[in-house]
């Protein structure tokens, strides 16, 4: 096709690889997204078998909690090979803008290393023109054992080239790399193994005592213990230290979550009422702080329904 000269070639593999590099981009950013869904998840499950004693009760004695929580270390152990492929995705991304963008500023140099590594071959005299090399059409060029040559000829005619075209060309790579690494940059953290995780600590532990202690009471009508209620007097997780003593729950918490301070406490007291006609009463008390409330903004009416 004599229309496709040797510029304009070199434009279109540069313009396909610019699409390529797209495309490694989308997916790697695609898959960014699940995998920190995927650490989500794992780190909740772990989180839930680990630190809490309803989660440790059923990993021990359900066959179902077994195999799930053996998958969930299994996942745990693959995520940082998923991590490093997304890396190796990211970085050829990042290559191919960086191919495509001296290819559409430098088309000619760009199609001399085409033909250099072979991926394009010389058929049309028109081709030899633009690129001013010797030898016929049906010859062809003797490039494939002259690298050294090659190399020469590039820095010489990159010498020739405007000040213009290289402040393009500078501005160029940098826009893409800030443009890349910023979006990169902007993947925060997750939640999930940060304030989630701590709500959801925080929720089930106290979940768990009141309807440990509304089973308790409606056996015997009195209020239960740690012994009564086959719970721990202590228990101390990654976030918080869990204390039952008498009728009285608490959880303290062990470190600063973003305004909330260490040692903020949530508790919950049990006490009954009546004379004639016992009823169980749970008193839920959270931290005054503010600062506090996000970790458990509905704490006071946890276990009313």
């Amino acid at each position: 096709m004599k229309s496709l000269t040797s510029v304009r070639t070199a434009r279109l593999v540069a313009s396909l690889i610019a699409i390529l590099g797209m495309f490694c981009f989308a997916v790697e950013r695609a898959l960014t997204k699940v995998c920190l869904m995927a650490k989500d998840g794992v780190q909740m499950g772990l989180n839930r078998y680990s630190n809490s004693f309803t989660g440790r009760f059923a990993a021990e004695n359900f066959s179902d909690d077994k195999k799930l929580l053996d998958v969930l270390r299994q996942a745990k152990d693959l995520l940082p090979v998923a991590d490093e492929a997304l890396l190796v995705l990211f970085i050829l991304s990042i290559v191919l803008f960086i191919v495509a963008a001296f290819g559409l500023a430098f088309p000619k140099q760009f199609c001399h290393m085409l033909v250099a590594t072979k991926l394009l071959k010389w058929q049309d005299g028109i081709v030899l023109q633009d690129m001013k090399l010797s030898g016929t059409p049906s010859e062809g060029p003797r490039i494939s054992d002259k690298l050294k040559e090659l190399c020469g000829k590039i820095a010489a005619a990159a010498k020739k080239v405007q000040l213009k075209y290289w402040v393009f060309i500078g501005c160029s790579l940098a826009f893409v790399l800030v443009l890349v690494f910023g979006v990169r940059g902007c993947s925060t953290p997750s939640v999930f193994g940060g304030s989630q995780a701590v709500s959801e600590d925080l929720t089930g532990q106290t979940l768990y005592y009141i309807q440990a202690q509304k089973s308790f009471f409606a056996k015997t009508n009195k209020v239960g213990g740690p012994k009564s209620l086959q719970m721990p007097d202590s228990l101390v997780s990654d976030y918080f230290t869990y204390r039952v003593t008498g009728g009285k729950f608490t959880a303290t918490l062990n470190k600063k979550v973003k305004d909330c301070p260490a040692g903020s406490r949530w508790s919950v007291s049990a006490s009954t009422k009546g004379i004639f006609t016992l009823d169980l009463v749970l008193y839920r008390s959270a931290p005054k702080d503010t600062n506090c409330v996000f970790i458990s903004p509905d704490f006071k009416n946890l276990g009313r329904k």
